[in-house]
This record gives structure tokens, C-alpha cells and sequence, in this order.
């Protein structure tokens, strides 16, 4: 998250953060359309959607 800075504002980020964890635990090698369906219930008020998308596969690489 910090790498992509993708925690940009905090609002929804120990969710997202959260979930994200959860999907890769499911799925660790998800695809784009994955990941956005995971965190589609999130509302991102800051507008760090698509770097949180790229922070969440990016993570799927480095585990």
C-alpha cells in the first residue's frame, strides 16, 4: 500500500487492507477484475481506487 502510495486519505484503508489480505489467502495469484470485485463494497473518497487495485497485485508478486 505505502509502495503504490495507495493509502492516501486513511478512510477506508484497515478494510481494504483487510480484505485484501483475505483475498490473497483465497487466491494468491488474483487478476485485475479479482481484486476489484473483492473491494467492490469499498467506497475510496480520495480517488486511490486504482492505485489500491495496483498496490493489492502487487503484493500477489512479492508473496
Amino acid at each position: 500500500m505505502i509502495a503504490e502510495q495507495a493509502a492516501q486519505c486513511g478512510y477506508c484503508a484497515s478494510g481494504v487492507i483487510m480484505q485484501a489480505q483475505a483475498l490473497l489467502d483465497r487466491n494468491p495469484n488474483p487478476t485485475d477484475a479479482d481484486v476489484r470485485s473483492a473491494l467492490a463494497g469499498f467506497l475510496c473518497r480520495c480517488g486511490a481506487h486504482n492505485r489500491i487495485v495496483r498496490a493489492v497485485l502487487r503484493a500477489a508478486q512479492e508473496l
